[in-house]
């Protein structure tokens, strides 16, 4: 990890500081880093985050994507590291003092970042000069809303997605701007298509994959799909393609001769067609909602993060258009339930369905609108 924050940077020269810890953070911080450095063609912008940041910023510092993982247990297991981590970030923070460092979701490292930043007087809040902002607010509304409070504490300024977040900060004090989501302005690497593939999305983090995986490769194998051209599956790096080839070489070759694997950056010049979709919890499966593809979620994690999540979520379901259209829009096969025989039955049910996935579309469009400044335009005014 040291040599990666060897910099020539010196104190005061940096203008922003970005840092992202997972796949979606890091395509949200290369959008922004991109827009940001329109505005302010002479900023010194760093980033820490993914390739897509790698390829934006000014100056690269670490590629923490590649160790993104998501539960309880994952992020035990993988303390250590994250402490190790913050403590290096925190170090460069205070020694080349950017104007602004921007925190990209990721609650459980951005917020000990800002705590720490303001205990050592580093951050404006804190008694010092860097000015802390939060892009993607955490998920308070399903579970730890106290964490608005230490939002409040710690930041300066908070940027949310959906317009209904602002409110659940209106007790903080906080300044919080709805930047919108960028599914709304980008183009979509998926979309429906009738004689389109199945599509396998399995996310972006190892310890998920390896769990979710082999249930959608099993699915997928189901004599139900096989009229449908190909199964393709897009992932997002290198070290998660090998861990993809891995699972599927172990299937057998019957089912791995019709496997596409597409890589996100190539899905994203050229979308991908999809009639039906298997995807696991995050991004993505607002990704697919929004392109109107039918399909389900499936998503298995370790016990003692699902007994813990059981115990405290506020929420009844995982998939983010189900919780923000408040009905199911794509079914939930969850831990035991997830069983490539309900599953594939399921998605036969889907494969004349897409008109009712098409206004599902439309109702979120209608509930993701918002009007504020973008980002980028939120970071330079500030």
């Amino acid at each position: 990890m040291g040599k990666a924050w060897l910099t020539d940077a010196e104190e005061g020269s940096v203008d922003l500081l970005v840092i992202a810890a997972e796949c979606s953070g890091d395509e949200l911080g290369a959008e922004l880093i991109r827009d940001y450095r329109r505005l302010r063609p002479s900023a010194l912008v760093y980033g820490i985050g993914g390739p897509n940041m790698a390829r934006e910023a000014s100056h690269f510092l670490y590629n923490l994507v590649d160790h993104a993982v998501m539960g309880v247990w994952e992020v035990l297991k993988q303390l250590p590291f994250l402490l190790r981590l913050q403590r290096e970030i925190v170090r460069w923070v205070a020694a080349v003092r950017p104007r602004l460092v921007c925190l990209i979701d990721s609650p459980a490292l951005n917020l000990r970042i800002a705590k720490e930043l303001f205990q050592r007087a580093v951050s404006r809040k804190g008694g010092g000069n860097v000015t802390i902002c939060y892009y993607v607010a955490p998920q308070i509304w399903a579970w730890k809303a106290e964490r608005r409070f230490a939002l409040a504490h710690y930041v300066d300024s908070l940027a949310v997605l959906f317009p209904f977040e602002r409110s659940a900060f209106a007790d903080t004090g906080l300044p919080v701007v709805c930047v919108g989501h960028p599914f709304l302005r980008s183009d979509s690497p998926v979309r429906y298509a009738e004689d389109g593939a199945l599509l396998l999305l399995p996310g972006s983090r190892k310890d998920s994959i390896r769990r979710i995986f082999p249930t959608m490769l099993a699915c997928a194998a189901d004599p139900a799909f096989g009229q449908l051209p190909a199964v393709t599956c897009i992932y997002p790096t290198e070290p998660i393609r090998q861990l993809l080839v891995s699972q599927i070489v172990a299937m057998g070759e019957s089912l791995s001769a019709r496997i596409r694997l597409i890589s996100a950056e190539e899905a994203q010049k050229n979308p991908v067609d999809a009639r039906l979709v298997l995807v696991g919890a995050g991004s993505m499966s607002l990704r697919c909602a929004l392109a109107a593809i039918p399909g389900a979620v499936v998503y298995q994690t370790h016990p003692l993060t699902c007994w813990i999540g059981r115990r405290f979520l506020r929420i009844s379901r995982i998939g983010l258009g189900s919780i923000l259209l408040g009905y199911e829009v794509y079914p939930e096969f969850l831990q035991k339930d997830a069983q490539p025989g309900p599953i594939a039955a399921k998605l036969v049910q889907f494969l004349h369905a897409a008109d009712d996935f098409a206004a599902f579309a439309e109702e979120l469009r209608s509930a993701m609108a918002c009007h504020g400044p973008l980002p980028a335009e939120w970071l330079a005014e500030i």
